[in-house]
Order: C-alpha cells, then structure tokens, then sequence
C-alpha cells in the first residue's frame, strides 16, 4: 500500500539524508530542503506550500506540488517517479531556481482553478524529463528561452486531455522576407497546423498563458501586419499573416517545382519545415501552442531529392549529432537566410543557403553591407539549432532520416553557438566544437559587392583528410553566376563552401577556383581566423607569385573566365629561390617568325612548358621531355608580353618576351 502524507508546512533539512517515513509536523511556511530529500518509490509526499531545493533533491516516488518549486540545489536523474504540479488554489505555478536546470522522470500537470493558467518555467531554464509529460488541465509555459528535453527512447508519449506547452521563437520583421520554420508542437492528432497552433506572441510578457490566434490575409498586397496594441501593450487585434507565403517542399520532386502550397489548417507532421513571411514588427513574437513534441521522427527520402524538415522539439537540436545520426543518407545542412529583400518578386529576393556540416558552418553570398562579413555580425550557423528553425537536406542515397531525443541538447540562442535565423546580422558566436580544431574563413565580393564566405577547418581529432570526406566538406547549395569555392580531388565539377581535413600542416595546399562573368573588381580576402596563427597567402600558379592574405586582400586583374588550376591557399611563400633560378644562365628564350624558340645550352631535359599573356591567362602548356639544344613552339598571337614557364627536373624559370 502506498504511503500518504500531506505537507502544507515549513520543513529544513539539515541533515544529510531524509526519507519521508513520519508525517511532519504542521507549520504554515514554505518547505526548504538542505541537505538530501529522496522520496522512495511507491511512497506519495505532498507538498502545501512552495518548495525550495538548496540540497539534493531525489524523487523516485510520487510527489504533489501545490506550489511553486524553487530549484537552487542538485536535482537527481531518477529511474521512476512522478512529480506532480496539482493544484485547485494556486493557477500559476512556476519553475525556477539558481541552479538553471531540473530532473523529473515523469511530470503531470494539473491546474485546476477558476482560471487554470498551468506552470510557468522560468526564462532560460533546463526542464528535463525523463519519460512523459502529461498535460491533464493548464498549460506548460516555456518562457523565453526555457526548453523541455525528454531523454528516453522510442516514440512520443506525452499526453494531454486539456493542457498544452507554450513556447515563443521570435521571426523576421521583413515583409518581404522568409523565415524557414518547424513546430515544436504538435495541435492536431500528433500534426501541426497554424490555425489552432500558431498564436500572436507581441503581448508575451503580459499575456504568456493567454496568446491570441494569428489571422491569415489573403490578397494584395500579400504583407503580413503586426497586432494592434493598446497603451499596455495588451493586444486588441491580433498579427496578420499572409496565406501567400506560405509553404513546404514536397522531396519527390526538384527544383522551383517542388515548393507547395499550404494554407493554416494543412496537416504537418513533427520534423517538416514550412515558409513564412514576417509582419514588419521587429523580433516579431510568435506562440506555438500544443502538446510537446518527442521520440522518434522519421522521413523516407531517396538520392538526389532535397526535403524541407526542421528541428521538431521544444528545446534546442545537436545538428552534428543529427547529421552523424544520418551520415549515410545526408552529409550536410543548408539554412535560408534573408538578405534584406524588398519585393515579393522571385527576381528580386535577396539572401542565401548559409550551410553546416561536421567541420562548422559558412555564410550564404549576401550583399556585404547587409550581412555584415566578417565582423560580429556575421550570420554563421552553430552547432546547436534553435526551437522552430527549419533546414533543408539533400539527400546522398536512399534512406531514412531520423529525428531522435538522443539529438536534443538545452543551448539557449544568445549563449554563442545557437542562432534562430531571421536575418542576415546577429549576434556574435564561437562556432568551434572541438577546443583543437581552427578555422580559416576566406573571403570573395564580386563587382555587385555579394559576400561569399569559405570556411576551411582544420580539424586533429577527427578522421577527415585532404582529400574528400563525407560530412566534412559541404557542396555550395546556391552558387552565383561570379564565384569562389573550393576545388577537391580535381573534380572540377563541383563547388565546395567548406572544406575539413585533419591536423593543420603548413605544407598543405587547397585549391580554389574563381568564375569571372562580369567585368569589375573580384576580391578575395581573409575573413577571419579562429584558433590560427600562420600566415594565409593566395598562390597563382601560373606566375607563382604569392599575396599575403592576412595583410591586405587580393584583387586579381582578369577578364572574364573561368580559373579552375590557377590559385590554391597556401601558407609558405614559396617564391623562387635563388636554388630554383639557376637555369636561367643555360637556358634563352625569344621570338621569331611566329615561333617561340628556346635555346638550351646545357642540353638539359625540359620537362614542362607553360605560355601566359601578361594577366596570366595560360595560352600553351606543353610538355617537350627534350634534350635539343633548340625547341621550336609556334606562336601565332597579337603583339603584347607574355610569359614563359620553363620547368626542368626541381628547377624552374621564368621568362618575359615580346612578339
């Protein structure tokens, strides 16, 4: 049988372990907790008053809160137990404490007073459940940036008979921008909709149990619009979205084709990423209301197919746990980022595929002035994904890709390595996740001042190489017509944005390939470093000349043309040496009739032969394997300057002529 005892009273624990096995005695005041309160299984302890753990707390058992619970202490990770928030007198319960974090097995929520507001979790607090969460009468309030995670195994089993969880996330303020987004609830037979989902946020802080339903707008001119407010700021008519905008992508089909429409009662399972535009308030909030996401989520997918998905849970998603978890069926992560649009046009969108992969993440090409490079405001992805973000996959074979609780992580969005992707300047963040690991961010701006941004990391306790490597080296998701990318294996068929290989050494070399199509200023520079402290140049093979990166960017004078052998990163200039010029005295070069001539005195073997005009185009490159003491090349070209590469075994020399 079990054990019963109610506490409405004042109870310190000054000793080092307490059982309740005798009722206390009755003294109205609050119940605190000093040295270590383990409740057994099978035995039920209530609770009349608000309670504070500046101890250990341990329930294994059955514990009923009438009050608040103030969690200043150490919260054990129990195998059983429930805690139960009852209450028929109080309507709004919080979570709190010092301690930022808290440990249930299962936890039932049952307000049940004239207004029944529920439980409030205190802004930026851990709520970790073991089990299940059921929702019996008021609601689970996230505030802020507080989180639920739930740790065990297999699928969602959270429960509700008239209670749901709340939670905010903040969207961009464009009108004419998207955000990306996934709900973390599910309002619908284990699916989500916006109309019975999706509520009016702008009056949190006042209202934070009693969110308003956003309205929908459907005609021209297609803009969302904030809620009116009265002089409190309490809401009086709630936010308008436009039904316009929004969708989600079917994965069976590609391209522009695969975008489909939805309006705010489709049906949405757990995981699935949907479009929306913002309302033109800043930091626009938003309430997603239902029962709590959790457990397993899966999504069929088959090679060359891209899906629409997002993080599913009301707490923060590992993205490199999830994409180890799904390293087979896909190798990276691509999340849209607005770039200050300012037409519905299609034309006329500005923005990017800012993309995450094992190695780190890398800005989308945005406008400079807009997206901030290479400064704090930088929107670069983080290892840890916001409540709500949505992302796009593609993936690389056929297969399944899994949701699970394993991914799930309390990473708060202002804390560095979490961001929630309105646009494109946010706050700065540290997106290492391995305290060996550094990174070079380089940089290109075209003539229209789009900002790409490359990452290279260097990464010693992982299994990446120089060559590629699945997961580590990210494709380039929306490459411009003007561009820079990394080039891996001479697969000169591909764009990279990242690249990752293993420890740093400064004898390695990273092919880069630049595409020129307009004419105008294309610079590359350095970023930023994380981590590293060598010098970063720019090689140009075909005149093997060295630019310093880390003092001044480089601007390269060529016409338009694609560059795909020409210029590497590198971290040795490697200029010639007095060593490798030493055949210049045994080797001449000049013009005449049409030919390029060059004399050998020393009859040594002339291995190579490269031909450049003066803004190193590469016009011949031969390969005699001669001993003659003269080789003829024909050269039919307008007058100008041109360069002569002669390679010999280790030695090299260059020579200038005019035709």
């Amino acid at each position: 049988m079990k054990q019963n005892y109610f506490l409405p009273v004042f109870i310190v624990l000054l000793v080092n372990f307490f059982t309740f096995s005798q009722p206390p005695g009755h003294i109205s005041a609050p119940i605190i907790n000093k040295g270590i309160l383990k409740i057994e299984p099978s035995t039920q302890v209530y609770f009349g008053d608000e309670y504070t753990n500046e101890g250990t707390h341990d329930n294994e058992g059955e514990l009923y809160l009438n009050h608040h619970f103030i969690n200043d202490g150490t919260t054990s990770i129990p195998s059983s137990g429930t805690t139960f928030f009852s209450s028929s007198l109080n309507d709004s319960l919080t979570i709190s404490g010092s301690a930022g974090r808290i440990n249930f097995y299962n936890l039932e929520i049952d307000v049940n007073g004239a207004t029944k507001r529920g439980v409030s979790v205190a802004d930026g607090f851990d709520l970790e459940v073991v089990n299940k969460v059921n929702l019996v009468s008021g609601d689970l309030r996230l505030v802020g940036q507080a989180q639920l995670i739930q740790t065990h195994t297999g699928l969602n089993v959270n429960t509700t008979s008239g209670g749901s969880l709340l939670r905010d996330q903040q969207g961009i303020s464009n009108t004419f921008g998207y955000n990306y987004w996934s709900s973390p609830v599910s309002n619908n037979l284990n699916s989500f909709s916006l109309n019975g989902g999706l509520f009016d946020g702008t009056d949190a802080s006042l209202n934070s149990f009693n969110p308003q339903q956003v309205n929908f707008n459907y005609g021209a001119p297609y803009n969302g619009v904030p809620a009116t407010v009265d002089g409190s700021n309490n809401v009086l008519t709630p936010l308008y979205i436009s039904d316009r905008w929004l969708y989600t992508y079917s994965p069976n089909t590609s391209g522009y084709a695969g975008w489909e429409k939805i309006n705010q009662n489709t049906a949405l399972s757990p995981g699935t990423g949907f479009t929306m535009k913002g309302t033109g308030l800043a930091s626009q909030n938003y309430v997603f209301k239902g029962l709590p996401n959790d457990g397993n989520y899966s999504f069929i997918i088959h090679s060359g197919e891209s899906a629409l998905l997002g993080n599913p849970y009301p707490s923060a998603l590992d993205s490199q746990k999830f994409l180890n978890d799904n390293l087979s069926v896909i190798s990276e992560i691509q999340i849209w980022v607005d770039g200050g649009s300012n037409s519905h046009y299609l034309s006329d969108y500005l923005g990017g595929y800012a993309v995450y992969n094992l190695t780190g993440g890398a800005l989308p090409s945005i406008i400079s002035s807009i997206a901030g490079v290479g400064s704090s405001g930088s929107t670069i992805p983080k290892r840890y994904m916001a409540v709500g973000q949505g992302f796009f996959v593609q993936a690389i074979s056929n297969g399944t890709i899994n949701f699970d609780n394993s991914q799930r992580v309390f990473q708060i969005e202002d804390g560095g390595d979490s961001n929630f992707y309105k646009v494109a300047n946010t706050k700065k963040g540290n997106s290492q996740t391995d305290a060996a690991d550094s990174f070079i961010r380089i940089g290109y701006e075209d003539p229209e001042l789009f900002h790409r941004q490359l990452l290279l990391g260097f990464l010693p306790n992982s299994n990446a190489d120089i060559n590629f490597n699945m997961g580590y080296d990210a494709y380039m998701a929306d490459p411009r017509e003007d561009e820079l990318f990394y080039i891996i294996e001479n697969d000169l068929t591909k764009k990279y944005v990242i690249q990752g290989v293993g420890a740093f050494n400064n004898m390695d070399e990273f092919p880069v390939g630049i595409i020129i199509t307009q004419a105008g200023n294309h610079t590359i520079m350095l970023d930023a470093v994380e981590n590293f402290t060598d010098t970063v140049f720019i090689k140009d093979t075909f005149l093997n000349t060295y630019h310093n990166l880390s003092e001044t960017s480089f601007t390269p004078n060529l016409p338009p043309g694609e560059y795909l052998d020409r210029f590497k990163i590198v971290f040795q200039d490697k200029t010639l040496n007095a060593n490798e010029v030493v055949i210049n005295n045994d080797i001449g070069v000049y013009f005449k009739n049409d030919e390029i001539i060059i004399k050998n005195k020393q009859l040594l073997e002339i291995d190579h032969v490269s031909i450049f005009n003066g803004i190193g185009q590469k016009l011949k490159d031969l390969s005699p394997k001669s001993h003659n003491d003269h080789i003829m090349i024909p050269f039919v070209y307008q007058k100008g300057i041109y360069i002569v590469l002669i390679e010999s075994g280790q030695y090299k020399t260059i020579s200038k002529i005019i035709n």
